[in-house]
């Protein structure tokens, strides 16, 4: 999967600022394909299994550590961010921003 930015990149080197959308969506609509990306993702995955499943690595366990770590972030930082702005806005008009 990781030829892929490199291969949209290559292509967009050649080109004008101007002629970078239509090329996107060309090369969206031809490699961004969800039989192109089935292949991909199940290339990966064979290749991950073997290379660390099957070898009892810890790997995995880590991964799935860091992406639950970052994708609970991700799902607290909207709730975080309003709770931020609300407490500057709160500064600013001389309010405590502490409930």
């Amino acid at each position: 999967m990781s030829q892929l930015p490199s291969k949209f990149i290559d292509g967009a080197k050649k080109l004008k600022i101007k002629e970078l959308p239509p090329y996107a969506k060309q090369f969206a609509s031809e490699e961004l394909t969800t039989s192109k990306l089935s292949g991909r993702y199940n290339t990966w995955m064979q290749n991950y299994k073997k290379q660390y499943i099957d070898k009892g690595s810890p790997k995995p366990f880590f991964d799935v550590v860091a992406i639950l770590f970052f994708g609970s972030y991700a799902l607290a930082w909207p709730q975080e961010l309003k709770h931020l702005r609300a407490e500057e806005a709160a500064k600013l008009e001389g309010k405590s921003g502490h409930h």
